[in-house]
């Protein structure tokens, strides 16, 4: 859901964090005229509300937020000419299914952006996500676009808002992505007539967020485990940690335990956000000492 006042992701709620926060202090209001969510000095339009209550259907302000927009346009510089972006992109418009089952409700999901070459083929998907995609549904919902994507051989792409729009982070991200393409396709799903693995099956299937070989607890974090961050902790481990007694004892200790802890409580909000807090200032630490986010490779 949007945001009823700035548009930007709210979870299941008609406000933002921020703009929730501002409702605490007055400054955004529930107008008792024309019964919507507006800053407290922002014109009414009441008339023109009230009308537009006898259409079942009414026109949104815009396509994309304003966060989405700046975005966007860094996206935008940084395709090359020959690249197109395309903003707010069902699933069932460029993916489908190749089996006879009548119900692809799993493809009405929107994502953030589309990349696609000069032939309008789809390359590249790019999501923008802000502190609401850590709670538990939006982690069910991501996770579902992830393996779908994936499955269809097109990389995703996760920047997040918390960074703010970075141009020569965004550029050396997709230039990264590009050249890696065409990327291996991952097998998530049978194919059958009927239906798709259900869940609870397909929880066996290797997939790229829990690896045989995983960073488990940053990739519950940070939602990829080919995130920049995880990049940076791969490779402490391969290059620093597994070089020592110490360090291999602590690795293996790490793979033993926390796939258990990450099933118990990987969803849960208050994980994500303790395990997040630490894993932040350790990354930024790790890169200091030379550590770099660039694609990687196990050992």
């Amino acid at each position: 859901m949007k945001c009823s006042v700035c548009g930007a992701e709210s979870g299941k709620y008609p406000l933002c964090r921020v703009c929730n926060q501002k409702r605490e202090t007055g400054e955004v209001i529930k107008c008792s005229l024309c019964g919507q969510w507006h800053y407290k000095d922002a014109p009414c339009g009441t008339l023109s509300d009230i009308n537009s209550e006898e259409y079942l259907y009414a026109p949104r302000d815009r396509l994309i937020s304003k966060t989405e927009r700046q975005f966007f346009e860094a996206i935008m510089s940084a395709v090359p000419e020959e690249f197109r972006v395309f903003p707010q992109i069902n699933l069932a418009s460029f993916i489908e299914r190749t089996d006879n089952f009548r119900y692809r409700n799993e493809l009405f999901r929107n994502v953030d952006f589309l990349i696609t070459d000069s032939e309008f083929a789809p390359k590249i998907v790019v999501e923008i996500n802000d502190q609401t995609h850590l709670e538990h549904d939006r982690r069910e919902r991501d996770e579902k676009v992830s393996k779908i994507c994936e499955e269809a051989g097109i990389p995703i792409i996760k920047l997040w808002t918390s960074y703010g729009v970075n141009i020569d982070y965004i550029q050396k991200r997709i230039s990264e992505q590009i050249s890696a393409l065409p990327v291996k396709r991952i097998h998530h799903f049978n194919l059958q007539k009927e239906s798709p693995v259900p869940e609870a099956q397909a929880e066996n299937v290797p997939t790229t967020e829990l690896p045989k070989k995983g960073c488990y607890i940053a990739t519950s974090v940070y939602g990829s485990y080919d995130c920049p961050e995880v990049r940076v902790l791969r490779r402490y481990r391969d290059q620093r940690l597994s070089k020592t007694a110490f360090g291999r004892a602590f690795i293996r200790l790490y793979y033993a335990t926390s796939p258990t802890v990450v099933k118990l409580f990987g969803k849960a909000k208050w994980f994500g956000d303790f395990w997040r807090r630490i894993l932040d200032i350790f990354v930024v630490r790790l890169k200091n000492e030379g550590f770099g986010d660039e694609r990687y490779e196990d050992n």
